[in-house]
């Protein structure tokens, strides 16, 4: 209570008491006299009676024309001094933390962008590597071509190669250099694949793709003839259809172009999914799973014929060209020959008179 009512004189005071008996204590356990113990304001060696008070610096107070101001006044322009320095302290200390925070940002931002560009760097590296790998297969391909050796990858790959060559032309369609493969060709030209879509990058993925479709049919009818029993060959099945309408199959598909084996595969979807009484679901089921490899080779075929008549346009436009050169110099070449005629025609006639 005696706390919470003292003045600021009073409080004040009390302190300096305070730090007086603790200074005592010190200067005692430090082995000081009595006589430097107890100086007051009255009794002290340096005859000073105000040594107790607190500390007025009078001359700055004259300098800035507050020497008549009373002491509560000075009081209460020392606060808000002080409160003042308190808020400039706190803009301070927030200008510092922004610049602290945009420091952090900065950095963070440098770290990302360098991260950034090192992933970018790693990422070119990487397709520089896949790209050297890439053209070193291209070259065993092309050597293993020249040697008479080559592997159903190596003409796979050049016929993909071929279509960027204008002069280059392939004739037939790629599925057919799968024509008489055995299990273990075939298990090695899907793992071949593999590795070339993985070394382009995407790069003639569809290609890849329905290549590899027809290479996974062709292996599975393989194996099916592997598995097959002797009561299975006796009976003449084969995937769910009988040898007799095998041919009746193949007509099916023979012929079609992919749009229309897309729209063949819908009617045998829809025609398994409503379950008509009296229908061999096995057999259009079986129909289905065939129908995917011959989608393959369609689209494989239809790429074909574009490519062929995209070149043969380019090879007419050239030619077209060439043709229109070759008309342009002659025509050149006559009026040249004409304008010879006409200046050498007065010297002839002088020689005549003469």
């Amino acid at each position: 209570m005696v706390k919470a009512n003292e003045t600021p004189e009073e409080k004040r005071l009390r302190r300096l008491l305070k730090k007086e008996a603790k200074e005592r204590k010190r200067k005692e356990r430090m082995g000081w006299d009595n006589d430097y113990l107890h100086y007051t304001n009255t009794d002290n060696p340096f005859g000073d009676g105000n040594l107790l008070a607190t500390f007025v610096w009078n001359k700055k107070l004259d300098k800035e024309g507050l020497a008549g101001v009373s002491h509560n006044e000075l009081e209460i322009r020392n606060r808000q001094k002080q409160e003042e320095n308190r808020r400039e302290l706190e803009k301070v200390k927030k200008r510092r933390l922004e610049r602290e925070l945009e420091r952090q940002k900065r950095e963070e931002e440098m770290a990302l962008m360098q991260r950034s560009k090192e992933a970018a760097q790693f990422q070119e590296w990487e397709r520089q590597e896949d790209q050297f790998h890439l053209e070193q297969a291209r070259l065993r391909s092309r050597i293993r071509i020249q040697d008479g050796r080559a592997k159903p990858i190596d003409l796979l790959a050049k016929y993909i190669s071929a279509e960027e060559e204008v002069d280059a032309v392939e004739m037939h369609e790629p599925y057919t250099y799968l024509n008489g493969l055995t299990i273990k060709d075939l298990e090695d030209l899907i793992e071949d694949i593999k590795v070339y879509k993985e070394l382009e990058r995407g790069k003639n993925l569809d290609y890849w793709n329905d290549i590899t479709v027809i290479v996974e049919d062709e292996l599975h009818k393989l194996r099916k003839l592997e598995r097959q029993s002797a009561y299975e060959v006796a009976v003449g099945r084969r995937e769910g259809i009988h040898q007799s309408v095998a041919k009746d199959v193949a007509a099916i598909f023979k012929g079609k172009t992919s749009a229309q084996l897309e729209a063949l595969q819908l009617q045998i979807e829809t025609k398994i999914i409503g379950k008509p009484e009296g229908v061999d679901i096995g057999y259009w089921e079986s129909l289905l799973s065939q129908l995917k490899a011959h989608m393959a080779r369609a689209r494989l075929r239809d790429r074909h014929q574009e490519n062929l008549r995209r070149k043969l346009e380019v090879l007419k436009a050239q030619q077209g060209v060439a043709a229109a050169v070759a008309e342009q110099a002659e025509r050149e070449k006559e009026t040249q020959s004409d304008t010879e005629s006409s200046t050498s025609s007065p010297s002839e006639e002088e020689n005549i008179q003469d």
